[in-house]
């Protein structure tokens, strides 16, 4: 059985906005911080912390996506993110509160101006 989900042309552009932020800025940067000892959780929250502290001391340019752009790219982000970390559903839901998700959405919104 073949299942399509049919996107809009916002969403189009949102996932696409996300998979580029993603696998051209945020694994570019994150990647070389891993620590293999370390839980994915724990390695993606101290990158989180990191990288937040640093985006605070530069400039942030307003982009010229919707609030409800923002937050669809910054969703299709997350998913992309755990996909490319072979975060399973199940790992997600048990360990979710140990990342700080709200500093993930405000480095993709950085991020998502430099992409303009």
């Amino acid at each position: 059985m073949c299942i399509t989900i049919k996107m809009g042309f916002t969403d189009k552009m949102c996932n696409e906005v996300a998979r580029h932020v993603v696998n051209d800025v945020f694994l570019v940067n994150y990647k070389p911080t891993i620590k293999e000892n370390n839980t994915w959780y724990k390695n993606l929250n101290d990158f989180l912390v990191v990288e937040w502290d640093r985006l605070q001391e530069t400039n942030f340019s307003q982009n010229e996506f919707t609030d409800d752009e923002e937050e669809m790219i910054a969703r299709d982000a997350m998913d992309i993110l755990l996909d490319n970390l072979n975060v399973d559903e199940d790992d997600f839901e048990e360990f979710e509160q140990q990342v700080d998700w709200m500093k993930f959405d405000d480095i993709i919104g950085h991020y998502t101006c430099l992409y303009l």
